[in-house]
């Protein structure tokens, strides 16, 4: 078959195809997320988290400019990274940050917008005066309930209650006659006032918890609240909080007070009243844990041991890791594979599981190394409850835990270390231990000091060890904070912030969370020097 013009239609090549299809996957995807990310915008506009909208502003235009653009191809390999990076790290350490910088904790929550408006909601209840009231309860189709009150006088009023929580309506009240009232019985009280019929005395019982959380605001005489199932009391009502805007104070009407606004609080009558609002602090969470006397004992008492912990962990780890890894060098040990396979046992099984094994093992009456012990005349050992023993635990199922990885990165680096050279070494006279130190062992720290570097991060950050063996404890004796002597920068840190009875401190462990991240950053920079003098030396041999 052939064109007007004598020529066959020429079809799109597999290549053409594939193209094409990649395109549309490509345009779907980049459609899907573009709706995704529209959908998010709505909700964290109206919570005001302007940090968010710009981040998912920039997340979009990286997905369409490096997606949709002809010459972004090469973006496109790195744009899932960054969006990722910035997502799961730079986010992290930007709030972490401000947080840090505010007074975020138990009772400072919210914004200052929603505190007034928690607090305008509260209404004012005076006792004094009281006046007892009949009531009767009226329910509609809809289940909605409607209070009946007379008082002493025969004053009746009617009308839907609200929620305590809820602000003071002042709307005013039909009558029942308005409303048209029916008195079937003709015992005085309405069977019928509009839409609502009477409950019976006996049914109110099933709703007397919802009953005592309900007030009928009367405009202009008070506030009707229940006493039991069939009576009320008239109390004095109205607005027990306003805020003046001018001054920045809020008015208390009950105890006649003005409340300034001070440091996150409404402060009454100089004691700051909950709830209070997130606001900036600056540095005074720093310098809380730099100045307060309760802090920074305990604080530098932790941080020396984190550093000694961390650092004798990776030489512990090390030390194991390679002394097994050297020893399987030597050709003539036969069953090697057997051997290396029950070493990176531990290394296997997750390591919370391995914890609590250790936990159960190391109990001073009834574990199983103290029963050990025992049968060659030791006395038992408080692995867990003396401080010096619980730091020795500690350490000692840090090594269980770690050399197997040591074992396999030296076994992996030993392998790429020249035997040429430890031959001539030999052939100069020099013996095996002196070969290990001049040769083998610079030449392996080439390739695993970064990886010694990362184990000392981890380890100076490692939570699930204290907290799982030690709990952190023994505990500190007669510290005002919550402190024990195994635990680490981050184990306090979550004591400080979350577990210490006092309500959540979010913004103080977020500032010592910042003054670790510093701490490690240094720490590292540090050794990374130290390592690429190694390689300088090494790196060429």
């Amino acid at each position: 078959m052939t064109t007007g013009e004598g020529r066959e239609p020429t079809l799109p090549s597999p290549r053409q195809r594939l193209n094409l299809g990649g395109a549309l996957v490509r345009f779907g995807a980049v459609a899907l997320i573009d709706a995704l990310l529209a959908l998010a915008l709505p909700a964290l506009i109206s919570q005001r988290s302007w940090t968010l909208v710009a981040l998912v502003a920039l997340v979009a235009l990286m997905v369409n400019g490096a997606y949709l653009h002809p010459r972004a191809q090469a973006a496109r390999w790195l744009t899932p990274g960054l969006i990722f990076m910035l997502l799961f790290v730079v986010w992290p350490v930007v709030y972490t940050s401000y947080v840090s910088l505010t007074n975020y904790r138990t009772g400072n929550v919210q914004s200052k917008d929603q505190v007034i408006a928690q607090f305008e909601r509260q209404s004012l209840q005076s006792t004094e005066g009281a006046v007892a009231l009949a009531l009767e309860v009226y329910r509609d189709a809809g289940g909605n309930l409607a209070f009946l009150v007379t008082d002493p006088d025969g004053e009746v009023s009617f009308g839907v209650p609200r929620l305590r929580s809820e602000a003071p309506s002042t709307a005013p009240l039909q009558t029942p006659e308005e409303l048209g009232a029916t008195d079937t019985d003709g015992d005085g009280i309405p069977d019928q006032i509009g839409d609502f019929a009477r409950i019976p005395p006996l049914q109110r019982f099933g709703i007397a918890n919802q009953l005592e959380n309900l007030l009928l605001d009367i405009p202009g005489v008070g506030v009707a609240e229940v006493q039991t199932t069939s009576s009320a009391r008239l109390v004095a009502g109205g607005r027990r909080y306003t805020y003046d805007a001018e001054t920045d104070t809020l008015f208390d009407a009950q105890n006649n007070v003005t409340c300034p606004a001070a440091g996150g609080n409404f402060v009454c009558d100089g004691r700051p009243i909950d709830p209070g609002w997130v606001s900036f602090v600056g540095f005074d969470n720093y310098q809380n844990i730099f100045t307060n006397r309760e802090l920074q004992g305990p604080f530098f008492k932790v941080f020396v041991w984190n550093l000694v912990f961390a650092a004798l962990s990776v030489l512990l780890t090390f030390t194991v890791g390679l002394a097994l890894a050297n020893a399987f060098q030597d050709d003539r040990l036969r069953g090697k594979a057997m051997y290396r396979s029950l070493l990176i046992l531990p290394y296997a099984i997750p390591g919370f599981i391995s914890i609590i094994i250790w936990r159960g093992l190391l109990n001073d009456q009834i574990g199983p190394v103290n029963d050990l012990l025992n049968s060659f005349g030791i006395s038992n050992v408080p692995w867990l409850l003396n401080p010096f023993w619980a730091k020795v635990s500690l350490l000692l199922v840090n090594t269980w835990l770690g050399f197997p990885y040591m074992f396999l990165i030296c076994s992996g680096a030993l392998q790429a270390v020249p035997a040429e050279l430890k031959e001539a070494a030999r052939v100069d006279g020099a013996g095996a231990a002196r070969v290990f130190r001049t040769i083998t062992l610079p030449l392996l720290l080439v390739g695993t000091a970064p990886l010694l570097i990362g184990s000392f991060g981890f380890n100076f950050n490692n939570f699930v060890l204290p907290f799982l063996l030690t709990n952190g404890g023994p505990p500190v004796p007669g510290a005002a904070v919550p402190v024990g002597e195994t635990d680490l920068l981050i184990t306090f840190t979550f004591d400080l912030a979350i577990s210490s009875g006092r309500g959540n401190q979010f913004a103080l462990g977020s500032a010592v969370v910042i003054i670790i991240f510093f701490m490690v950053a240094a720490i590292s920079a540090f050794s990374f020097r130290y390592t690429r003098r190694l390689e300088e030396v090494y790196g060429n041999v």
